[in-house]
This record gives C-alpha cells, sequence and structure tokens, in this order.
C-alpha cells in the first residue's frame, strides 16, 4: 500500500481509495478517452480543438502522444497545487470583463444571468496548463500569464452557429505559444467540462495524481490545422 493506492502489476489492476469514497479498482495503464461535447458546447470544443492540433505541444493528442496529465484537488496531488491557481495564472478573476473581446456572446436564454467568461487549455487542472509551475511540481507548459497563450473569442453569428475568433486586438498568433485562452459564455464555459468530468469521467476510471488521458473531438476529424491561418466548417449536429 502506498499513500492509499495498491498494485498488481502482474494483472495491471490498482486499487484505491482516493479517487472515490468508495474503494474499488481500475486497469492503471489504460489510457481513457474524454470526448467533449461538441452539441452541447461548441465554442469550448473548437477552442480546445485548435489549440490541440494547432500547437507544438498538441496537449491532450493521441496522435502526437502527448496526452494530458491529471492534477486533481490539492489534497489529492503531490505538490498540493491548487488547480485553481493554475487558473487564475491564465484566467485572472475578471479577465473576460475588463480584458476579454466584447463580442463574446452569452447564452442569456439558457441562463439569464450568463456573462463572458475566460476558457482555457490545456485545463488547469492538469499538469500540462500554462499555469502549473514547472521545477519541482512538474508543470509541463509554464507561462507567467495569460497573454503569453493564444488569444481567441466565442461569437454567435445566429442561433444555434458560432464562430471561434482570432482577437485581433492582440498580437496575431505565432504558433509557438503552448496555450490558449478565450473568452466566451460563462455557461459553456463551465458546462463543457463541469460534472461531466468530475463526477463522471474522472470518477468512472478512478483518476489519480498524474494520470494520463487523451482529448478528442470526433466533429473536427476533417479539419486541416497545418496552414497559418485556420479555418475550419463543422456541421450542427
Amino acid at each position: 500500500m502506498l499513500n492509499g493506492r495498491r498494485r498488481a502489476d502482474d494483472a495491471q489492476i490498482r486499487c484505491d481509495k482516493i479517487s472515490s469514497t468508495t474503494p474499488g479498482c481500475s486497469f492503471y495503464k489504460y489510457i481513457p478517452t474524454w470526448v467533449m461535447n461538441f452539441a452541447k458546447t461548441p465554442p469550448a470544443v473548437a477552442h480546445a480543438w485548435l489549440i490541440q492540433s494547432k500547437l507544438p505541444n498538441h496537449p491532450g493528442s493521441q496522435a502526437a502522444n502527448k496526452p494530458l496529465f491529471y492534477l486533481p484537488a490539492a489534497s489529492k496531488n503531490a505538490s498540493g497545487r491548487d488547480p485553481d491557481d493554475n487558473r487564475k495564472v491564465i484566467c485572472p478573476d475578471g479577465w473576460a470583463a475588463t480584458y476579454g473581446n466584447p463580442d463574446a456572446t452569452p447564452v442569456t436564454e439558457i441562463s439569464s444571468g450568463d456573462k463572458a467568461s475566460c476558457d482555457e487549455f490545456a485545463y488547469a487542472f492538469t499538469y500540462n496548463s500554462g499555469g502549473m509551475p514547472g521545477g519541482s511540481m512538474g508543470g509541463m507548459n509554464e507561462v507567467d500569464t495569460g497573454n503569453d497563450c493564444v488569444q481567441t473569442y466565442a461569437t454567435r453569428v445566429k442561433q444555434g452557429e458560432w464562430h471561434l475568433y482570432d482577437d485581433v486586438r492582440e498580437a496575431a498568433p505565432t504558433w509557438q505559444e503552448v496555450c490558449g485562452r478565450s473568452a466566451m459564455s460563462s455557461w459553456i464555459n463551465s458546462t463543457s467540462m463541469g460534472g461531466a468530468f468530475s463526477s463522471g469521467f474522472s470518477t468512472k476510471y478512478r483518476m489519480l495524481d498524474k494520470d494520463p488521458y487523451w482529448v478528442d473531438f470526433p466533429e473536427f476529424a476533417h479539419c486541416d490545422a497545418s496552414k497559418a491561418t485556420v479555418t475550419c466548417t463543422v456541421p450542427k449536429p
């Protein structure tokens, strides 16, 4: 037993009482794939796809063999790092309202108090986050500020049709960045992950500190991110 986890290496089984209040086991060498919900939150998926596909670190890409590494709550990770502290580096409180593109579209018909918020990729709860310190904490893509990320925003052209645009108020991306930051609806931002990941995906696979996983966006499989200017249309589901 080591820090609440036990491994039976011959069977590739790991049993723990950390990932859930209910003890259980998983096949720990299996790397699961998180598929974002395009039908529900298209701008958040478009943003994650762009960053994964275009940047040289390809966060979460199975094709590039660049998994995301899970950073659970501070009490469950080796560094004691609160994932929200990663978020605050890339997406400081109030950033979207003060500095985010004013054309980011809220969805007030779904959430009456909806407003612009800051979406980041790679996720704050990963070691791949630009906000995760390197060195002894193990961050892979440390930046000083979210200003160092690719800057975009999501706007709704008409009901059911969203566009993700480069924020031309900022310097054009070099495509050598290691993170992305986008102004978009707070409801879309939070719904794109939320309980579906924390209470669903990560719990189902009993994910522990530094466990790898892939992120996939099947609706974007036909898109080409190889050109300097990326243009892709994804049909409505």
